[in-house]
């Protein structure tokens, strides 16, 4: 009985993420200007390459949606990380103030920026850029660059306040990207497939906390080098729910 009941949920779960990974999101209603992800999603549907296994459509799907491992779009506004992060010694949680307690980890909102560059910087082109949408009471349109199909479920806090770094996932955003044409920026980019393999073999063979730091530019202690793998549980409702 048992048994039978597992193999009725593997295959309930496969085919809600092989359909997942057929569908799109709802288009912008007539009038409206597409969003970001909209656009995305428009342009990803029906392009993924479905097999036999949901993982197959889990994979395909994440990696046309998001533009893949390399996928670096130009922003409306050119925010340098590495000046934040290394120069200034900003914690990313600054910004992104939501990773640490929802699944999201949110963005700034133009008066955080603001906060500061309405004195530091104030001439700069990008600065002048930021003000306008400031002025204008406009949010910053940032487009998207990391993305996952809607059917995963990705809870930042989770992966933040179990002490998984922002780089293990993001990369060395703090020195991503090769230099732009202005010196002190270098552009956010997609460094890892973000697939379902990529993420079952850090639940199976677990996060090392050393390489985290190392990636992050942490000091990497004996105590780090010391601590064990943190492995996380793989089942299906772990991350489709």
């Amino acid at each position: 009985m048992i048994p039978g009941m597992v193999v009725i949920a593997l295959a309930a779960t496969m085919l809600s993420a092989y359909a997942g990974s057929q569908s799109a999101e709802q288009p912008a209603p007539a009038g409206a200007e597409e969003t970001a992800t909209q656009q995305a999603n428009r342009e990803a549907f029906g392009k993924a390459k479905p097999g036999p296994w949901a993982y197959s459509g889990a994979s395909g799907y994440t990696n046309y949606l998001g533009g893949g491992i390399g996928y670096s779009p130009e922003q409306p506004v050119k925010f340098p990380h590495p000046v934040h992060v290394n120069a200034l010694k900003m914690n990313c949680a600054f910004c992104h103030n939501a990773a640490n307690q929802s699944p999201d980890p949110g963005l700034p909102a133009v008066a955080t920026c603001m906060g500061c560059h309405t004195i530091v910087g104030a001439g700069r082109p990008e600065i002048v850029k930021l003000t306008e949408y400031w002025n204008n009471k406009q949010p910053v349109p940032w487009v998207r660059i990391h993305k996952v199909p809607e059917y995963v479920h990705f809870p930042h806090m989770r992966h933040v306040n179990a002490g998984v770094t922002c780089q293990t996932c993001h990369g060395q955003i703090q020195k991503q990207g090769a230099q732009g044409p202005d010196t002190n920026y270098v552009p956010v980019q997609q460094v890892n497939s973000l697939n379902m393999g990529w993420c079952i073999n850090c639940h199976v063979q677990g996060y090392k906390p050393a390489e985290g730091a190392r990636l992050a530019g942490q000091q990497v202690t004996p105590e780090l080098e010391a601590m064990p793998a943190k492995k996380a549980r793989y089942d299906c409702a772990v991350c489709h729910y």
